[in-house]
């Protein structure tokens, strides 16, 4: 049977072959469209038709998806006996060549230069790798003795308190003193002879006598504290006159309030002026004397 020769200008049995020079692309991953052209940049095997289905899909993808991994290396191959012993014979000439080189090589000998201008200097001579310098004569009598000493133990003395044994604390603590205080103050005041120029004034027994004392122990320290106030009555002596001198706010602070009253004055206008006098001098009159009284109790209540 004869054979059909080609026609070699024939081109139409190219007709059924495709234009496209690309496969067609694998179905999205997401939505299943086909022809997908992305594909993980991770995996390199999910494709995905569009950056959004790649988005979308990437919550559940990321579980799976990893690199992939690299093709393990072939094993090499094991040497035939005639290559292992031609190499083991090669290896012994090696050998002996390197020994032989070893041997051929001059011994290295070190040589240790001194330098006359360190002086007292550690790490040069010696091989050592850090260099330490010793100090001079001079520099240990300026730095002095800086060994550790051995710190004696001192008795801790308690600090002085002025209130009770069991107050050691420094809580607050109050005793009340206002019996004894009006007691005092009773006695001081009961009997006060003023002479003043010509004027003689007399004091009666203090009457009214109102307030407290106490003594507080603040933090640790005393406080005498009293706040009284108190009528006395005086009368001159020869002279027709008399009347009060009212004290407020008598305190341990020393600022006294005095204020004279008269019930009866003299009908002498100069009589009258001597009398004032001799109560309001703040020198030498019942003020002044008044005054220095309470200074008496406010000593003898801090005595206590």
């Amino acid at each position: 049977m004869a054979t059909k020769k080609a026609d070699a200008n024939d081109y139409s049995r190219f007709d059924k072959i495709s234009d496209a020079d690309e496969a067609p692309g694998a179905d999205c991953r997401n939505c299943g469209t086909t022809g997908a052209k992305l594909k993980c940049s991770v995996c390199k095997k999910a494709t995905y038709c569009h950056r959004a289905c790649q988005t979308s899909d990437w919550a559940y993808h990321k579980r799976i998806c990893k690199k992939p991994e690299e093709p393990k290396k072939l094993a090499a191959s094991k040497p035939t006996p005639t290559s292992s012993t031609a190499a083991t014979s090669t290896t012994k000439a090696a050998t002996t060549t390197t020994t032989s080189a070893a041997k051929a090589k001059p011994a290295k000998t070190e040589v240790v230069v001194e330098d006359e201008s360190i002086e007292n200097a550690k790490g040069y001579k010696n091989g050592l790798p850090y260099f330490h310098r010793e100090q001079s004569e001079h520099e240990k009598a300026l730095i002095g003795d800086i060994a550790p000493k051995k710190i004696e133990e001192v008795e801790v003395v308690a600090p002085a308190h002025d209130g009770s044994a069991w107050n050691t604390a420094g809580t607050f603590e109050q005793r009340d003193f206002t019996k004894w205080a009006k007691g005092r103050l009773e006695e001081l005041l009961s009997s006060v002879e003023v002479l003043h120029s010509s004027t003689t004034i007399r004091t009666k027994p203090v009457k009214d006598l109102k307030g407290d004392a106490s003594v507080c122990v603040i933090r640790g320290k005393k406080r005498f504290l009293f706040d009284f106030e108190f009528t006395l009555e005086w009368e001159t002596v020869g002279l027709n006159a008399k009347g009060k001198l009212k004290c407020h706010d008598i305190g341990n602070d020393g600022d006294y309030e005095m204020q004279c009253s008269y019930d009866k004055k003299p009908s002498d206008a100069i009589e009258a002026q001597a009398v004032h006098a001799a109560v309001t001098s703040k020198t030498c009159g019942l003020h002044f004397a008044v005054a220095q009284k309470i200074a008496q109790f406010s000593t003898d209540f801090q005595a206590l």
